[in-house]
């Protein structure tokens, strides 16, 4: 797959995501991202796989899925920073806090 098409397909399965998101779709918001990080993997984009993991976790959390939600957005903590992105590191250690505290409150 060339570069060009690589673009057009993340951003149209970014697209199809964020709106079943809005449609609170989030289970196949899930596989949408799921999709664009596998593509981003094979291209490279590190930073690009964050913001998926980010999206991802944020899918999980309105979904109440509190541990999914804190495994994903451990892996864009880990890209964001590997990536030097700081200011989306703290959004993320923000999320990773919230998710900590539904799961204390969350009965077994």
């Amino acid at each position: 797959m060339d570069n060009e098409l690589a673009a057009k397909t993340l951003i149209n399965l970014n697209q199809l995501a964020m709106e079943d998101v809005r449609q609170k779709n989030y289970q196949r918001a899930i596989n949408y991202f799921t999709q664009s990080l596998v593509l981003e993997e094979k291209l490279g984009m590190k930073a690009q796989m964050a913001e998926s993991f980010y999206n991802i976790a944020g899918a999980y959390y309105l979904m109440e899925d509190y541990k999914q939600a804190l495994r994903k957005a451990q892996m864009a903590e880990l890209l964001f920073k590997q990536e030097g992105k700081v200011e989306d590191t703290q959004k993320t250690l923000d999320m990773i806090g919230e998710i900590e505290d539904k799961l204390q409150v969350q009965p077994e």
